[in-house]
């Protein structure tokens, strides 16, 4: 996999902010750097290409940002381009960014991104489940890896999962109090930075909640 090519899907206001952090990055081992941006819109595949091998004594790297890559056909991809970033050189770098992707890169990472808002709500649809397993937890400790200060809505979360199951009666008031103090516990360690995020807590959780594997 090329650590030199990135795929961020999403609403553009946030796709936005990850293409200026990349850049950053990349500014930071190539100080002269040259920019440029295409659109799906009008997106010309032979340009494209062009623009991945062609060499430029004046500048240390390359960036080629691709917009709108939801309106890029799937032909264009398997013919064009997917063959193109195979071959480029290290100092050339592409960001892809859009709304959707209308085929799945093979040796490629899509990073997936959704504003806090969006994704807490899925994440708090969890607390009705009836039985929460490793792939939720999983879901919430990259969630908290990500917007680490908004831990207090997680605990949160499994407190009104925990009542939930009491009400349900699948555990008994008494589970219900020692489980609520455990996590408490975990909320305190969080909030006093004795615990880490991933794995510490994910691993005290899925404990907590009785989850294997």
């Amino acid at each position: 996999m090329k650590n030199n090519v990135r795929f961020f899907v999403g609403p553009h206001n946030i796709t936005s902010e990850r293409i200026e952090q990349t850049l950053q990055e990349i500014s930071r081992k190539y100080p002269n750097i040259e920019v440029k941006r295409y659109y799906g819109g009008e997106f010309n595949p032979d340009t494209f290409a062009d623009e991945i091998f062609e060499n430029s004594l004046f500048v240390e790297g390359k960036v080629i940002i691709v917009h709108q890559i939801e309106e890029i056909e799937k032909k264009i991809w398997e013919n064009v381009i997917f063959p193109a970033l195979g071959r480029m050189s290290g100092n050339v770098f592409v960001i892809f960014e859009g709304l959707s992707v209308k085929t799945k890169p093979q040796n490629y990472e899509i990073e997936y991104i959704e504003d806090v808002e969006n994704l807490f709500r899925k994440i708090y649809k969890k607390s009705w489940q009836r039985k929460m397993n490793a792939w939720d937890i999983y879901e919430m400790s990259r969630f908290l890896k990500e917007n680490p200060y908004e831990f207090a809505g997680i605990i949160g979360i499994i407190s009104r999962y925990l009542e939930n199951l009491l009400m349900q009666k699948i555990i008994s008031q008494e589970e219900f109090v020692k489980k609520m103090e455990q996590l408490m516990e975990i909320d305190f360690k969080l909030k006093s930075g004795k615990l880490s995020y991933e794995p510490g807590w994910e691993t005290l959780l899925l404990n907590l909640l009785d989850i294997r594997g």
